[in-house]
């Protein structure tokens, strides 16, 4: 099986949407954890790297004070990339975010909107993401190693 990588994409569209090196490191976070779930193989690379920057956009640390995905919870992160949405169509003034007077969000939403990249698939990746950050953050290593213990010794299999 060949499995693509979206790395290449990443790297392409960065400077399309001018990522900060913050923004960038973020994303190509993003694109290793989602390794950890089936997304690369239903996906294209292309919409992975998309959904990467999409998502290191609105959780950018710098933009609205959010903290990074590795520190926040599931909730917060899927609130903080709805109150981002949001917000890009009502941002005023000149922050650093902006770009030509609109911001990366907006960039992004512009560019979406003009390509032929499959929106519904790139959102589809957005909330398995959100829904793998959830998961990861109720993991519990020790219990589950303390549960799977209680188990191979409760059938005998540890002999």
């Amino acid at each position: 099986m060949i499995v693509h990588h979206p790395y290449r994409s990443l790297t392409a569209l960065q400077g399309t949407f001018s990522l900060t090196a913050e923004e960038s490191n973020l994303a190509w976070s993003i694109v290793n954890d989602h390794y950890m779930t089936d997304l690369p193989l239903f996906y294209a690379p292309h919409t992975i790297a998309i959904m990467a920057i999409l998502l290191a956009l609105v959780l950018r640390p710098n933009a609205t004070g959010i903290q990074s995905a590795s520190g926040s919870s599931a909730s917060n992160i899927a609130s903080a990339a709805q109150a981002a949405l949001t917000s890009a169509g009502q941002a005023k003034g000149g922050t650093p975010e902006r770009q030509g007077g609109r911001t990366k969000v907006q960039k992004l939403a512009s560019w979406l909107a003009e390509s032929t990249i499959d929106v519904e698939a790139i959102v589809d990746c957005t909330q398995e993401m959100i829904s793998f950050y959830e998961a990861q953050e109720h993991y519990n290593e020790k219990l589950t190693r303390e549960q799977i213990n209680r188990f191979i010794k409760a059938r005998g299999l540890d002999k």
